[in-house]
């Protein structure tokens, strides 16, 4: 009994040396690479068990992940600026075989971005510097597809957005000083604008008190009779001071 209690000893002590285990995190799998023969099926979330020295087990995350970057791109008129930007990806389950057979080690470093940097290297060419900054969802929505369209699938790339961009401080300048030159020009344009319209309001103005009076004018030429009307109109209901009565002598007397 002493014996073989010894043995079953020994034969735990023999696989506890030849058998090595890890465990796959959820969210994770792995893959068994054994004598440099990568095994076909993927290693699922739990317990696996491997021989060391022999195999070796190599997982990958397979949630969401955030990764930062930066890119400094030429405009089209040959200006650097700075893009610092995020990354949002994740590796879909069934291409993580072909992950690690075309681009071992990390995915994102070997495939993802340098696929950005091209992207963002030809996108942000066919903008001015000033452009750059006023066309920033522009931008990124077209480096986005340019990224998914490059990497095929092989990555899930959700979402490039872009944080932060920074032009070289002569050229911030610049642009600042022709915002102002803008904003001075609109400034003028509204000033003459609304002095052409008060010209134009005070020549009709003009015009259709010109029209009345001579619409006046003809009226009383036609009619003598409007003329005695307009004068008792126009009467503020005072005598006048000085009479001349009719008679052979003229007689000339003042009502007081």
């Amino acid at each position: 009994m002493r014996s073989m209690y010894i043995k079953h000893l020994a034969l735990i002590f023999i696989l506890s040396v030849l058998t090595g285990c890890t465990v796959v995190q959820p969210g994770e799998v792995g893959v068994k690479v054994s004598m440099g023969k990568m095994d076909r099926n993927l290693l699922t979330p739990g317990m696996q068990f491997y021989a060391p020295g022999i195999d070796s087990i190599i997982t990958y995350s397979t949630k969401q992940e955030t990764v930062g970057g930066q890119a400094v791109p030429l405009t089209a008129d040959q200006q650097p600026i700075t893009i610092q930007y995020k990354v949002l990806y994740n590796l879909p389950d069934g291409q993580v075989l072909t992950l690690y057979e075309k681009y071992s080690g990390d995915p994102y470093t070997k495939l993802v971005e340098p696929q950005i940097q091209e992207a963002f290297r030809q996108v942000i060419a066919q903008y001015k510097a000033d452009q750059a900054t006023k066309n920033v969802n522009t931008i990124k929505n077209s480096v986005l597809s340019m990224v998914r369209e490059n990497v095929k699938g092989l990555v899930n790339v959700v979402d490039i957005p872009i944080t932060h961009v920074d032009l070289p401080e002569v050229l911030q300048t610049a642009i600042a000083q022709k915002q102002v030159m803008e904003q001075q020009a609109l400034q003028k344009q509204y000033e003459l604008d609304k002095a052409k319209k008060e010209a134009e309001i005070t020549i009709a103005n003009a015009e259709a008190q010109a029209r009345s009076i001579h619409l006046q004018s003809e009226a009383l030429a036609k009619s003598p009779a409007l003329i005695e009307y307009e004068k008792v109109k126009r009467w503020d209901g005072k005598l006048p001071a000085t009479v001349i009565t009719g008679g052979s002598n003229g007689t000339l007397f003042q009502l007081k």
